[in-house]
């Protein structure tokens, strides 16, 4: 089995783990690469270095991710690209969707055996349309629209299948995935989903509106959302967590369910429900 591993770097001692994680891999048997960028904090490691993620990804059978939710949704989208599972080892806080947590490496040995289940997650694919085209994004756990620290309010109009759904003056609109669905979404106020639904979930943020909840919608369309700011403030799209790009009054913002799915490896110990007691309800 050949094994490709990504770290958040920022975290202090991950690469002293990672080679803790090499070392379990390179006894079950695995080739393991790992990007150029990791050679001099990884110097004598059982282990390939490669220049590019995109051509790792593309070679292996599996990735691997270390770090925390972040490190893992990030190249989750490049593993969706190329069709590859990928598990997450929690070196984070929360770790929610982390398949092992950093003592488990012994599940190491079960992953190179190919004694492991897959779990598919949802991507959004978002589609802005701007006067100079079409730009386009994937999200893991969340599109969100929202004012910038000058706006005093935003109107946001909200469509599915070019019918209008709602309007709301609020200060953004998420849209999630059902993974993200316990992420940003869950603390503007909306539903935790079952991850393995294929929907979008639409939660209005801080919006001065009597009817203000989140409304489920199916996968197999797109979501239209535009937004209006008053005196000329900003308005912004950010993708899991990171600001993309600024949003003028004429774009609009498209999002549906991608027929291209995250395939999370799982050991079976834990279901989604277990997992939510722990990390979310401290159980």
């Amino acid at each position: 089995m050949k094994v490709a591993i990504f770290l958040n770097i920022t975290k202090p001692g991950v690469f002293e783990f990672a080679r803790q994680v090499i070392d379990k891999l390179s006894l079950c048997g695995a080739e393991v690469w790992l990007p150029k960028s990791y050679e001099p904090d990884l110097a004598g490691a059982r282990a390939m270095f490669g220049a590019e993620i995109d051509d790792i990804v593309a070679s292996c059978d599996v990735v691997l991710a270390i770090g925390g939710d972040g490190t893992v949704i990030r190249f989750a989208k490049h593993a969706a690209k190329f069709e590859k599972p990928i598990l997450g080892i929690n070196f984070g806080r929360v770790g929610f969707v982390a398949g092992i947590e950093k003592d488990e490496l012994d599940k190491l040995e079960l992953l190179v055996a190919g004694k492991y289940g897959i779990q598919k997650r949802s991507l959004l694919e978002v589609k802005v349309h701007t006067s100079g085209g079409v730009e386009t994004f994937w999200a893991f756990n969340d599109a969100v629209v929202y004012k910038g620290e000058s706006a005093k309010v935003v109107d946001f109009s909200v469509c599915f299948k070019k019918n209008e759904v709602c309007s709301y003056c609020a200060d953004g609109v998420i849209l999630a995935t059902s993974t993200g669905s316990t992420a940003y979404s869950l603390s503007a106020g909306g539903p935790i989903v079952d991850p393995e639904l294929d929907c979008m979930l639409m939660t209005p943020v801080c919006a001065h509106a009597m009817f203000s909840r989140s409304i489920v919608f199916s996968g197999d369309d797109f979501v239209t959302i535009k937004a209006s700011a008053r005196e000329g403030s900003a308005v912004f799209l950010s993708i899991d967590g990171n600001n993309v790009m600024n949003l003028d009054e004429s774009d609009s913002v498209k999002v549906r369910s991608m027929p291209k799915k995250v395939s999370m490896v799982t050991f079976g110990n834990k279901n989604f429900y277990k997992r939510l007691q722990e990390k979310l309800l401290g159980k």
